[in-house]
């Protein structure tokens, strides 16, 4: 007999869906079978399989340790390397990561293995919980590259989920943009998406449909005919920063869906999300896109 202690992250899962996770060598099938034949109690009483499990149950298992051995696969540590991942910070409740330009954050219709966040579940399969996936308090685009947080423990990323919320966490982005931008600056408005093209729009007012989005802007360096800016997100809207740079007339280099162009051999949007910054925590990666077109435009290439 082997017995559980149910943590804060198993706390409100179902017994069968915890199970599948816990006993990751079965099928769904062989844990309903179990579940009829009631090899499993908690706080001493047999449950079935609907029943939600909370913090401080005690879930006993009847079965010997060899079906244990079974119908478990033990999970080894593996190397940051190993997952394809660049680790900037790591503690007992986060994980930050410098995810790179061409990969998603989040699985999506057309790709679920390949991912920021697959990946990251791959490095951090070996922990013992079992049953809750690490995932990212906030995300970027495809094209984008740049700092995600992820949290390592259900009970972190709920307190992170709400620190994001309350506007409690700064996240500060890089981008050259075509033109000279003189001043600091803000856009205010609501992004409408059209879901065919994939590409928002925004506006001064609202409509029905609008979500207000809030962006400010600095520059930091004049490059010619282009200016890096400093950009940080008062919201979080789905391509916020790259409407916005075109709203104001200056669109980032390389992101030809919202009017930039691409020279100097830009393959993809210089668009980087550099720096978070949570309480006393400063997270930040550089972008080699960025810093090589840097280089090349002082030298007046």
């Amino acid at each position: 007999m082997k017995a559980i202690t149910i943590g804060k992250n198993e706390d409100g899962q179902r017994l069968d869906r915890f199970l599948l996770k816990y006993l990751n060598n079965s099928s769904r099938s062989n844990i309903f079978k179990l579940i009829r034949k009631k090899v499993f109690k908690v706080n001493g009483v047999k449950v079935k399989e609907e029943y939600f499990l909370k913090e401080g149950d005690i879930l006993e298992i009847f079965l010997s340790d060899e079906t244990m051995d079974t119908l478990m696969t033990e999970e080894a540590p593996i190397t940051a390397e190993e997952a394809d991942l660049n680790i900037i910070y790591e503690d007992e409740e986060l994980l930050v990561v410098h995810k790179p330009k061409d990969l998603l954050t989040h699985p999506d219709k057309n790709e679920y293995k390949k991912t920021l966040a697959s990946f990251v579940q791959i490095y951090l399969k070996h922990l013992a919980t079992r049953t809750f996936k690490p995932a990212p308090i906030h995300r970027l685009d495809k094209n984008t590259s740049g700092v995600v947080v992820f949290a390592k423990t259900y009970d972190a990323l709920k307190r992170y989920n709400e620190m994001m919320r309350e506007r409690q966490i700064q996240k500060y982005y890089q981008c050259i943009v075509h033109g000279r931008v003189a001043a600091a600056g803000e856009v205010l408005g609501y992004l409408t998406k059209d879901e065919e093209s994939n590409k928002v729009k925004l506006m001064a007012h609202s409509d029905d449909e609008g979500k207000f989005c809030h962006t400010k802007f600095k520059p930091l360096q004049q490059l010619g005919n282009y200016t890096l800016l400093e950009v940080e997100l008062l919201t979080g809207r789905s391509h916020q920063i790259r409407a916005s740079m075109a709203y104001i007339g200056h669109p980032i280099v390389g992101d030809i869906k919202y009017g930039g162009r691409r020279i100097n051999n830009v393959e993809n949007q210089l668009l980087h999300g550099y720096k978070v910054v949570i309480g006393e925590h400063v997270f930040t990666c550089e972008s080699e896109d960025i810093q090589s077109f840097i280089k090349e435009a002082q030298h007046g290439r």
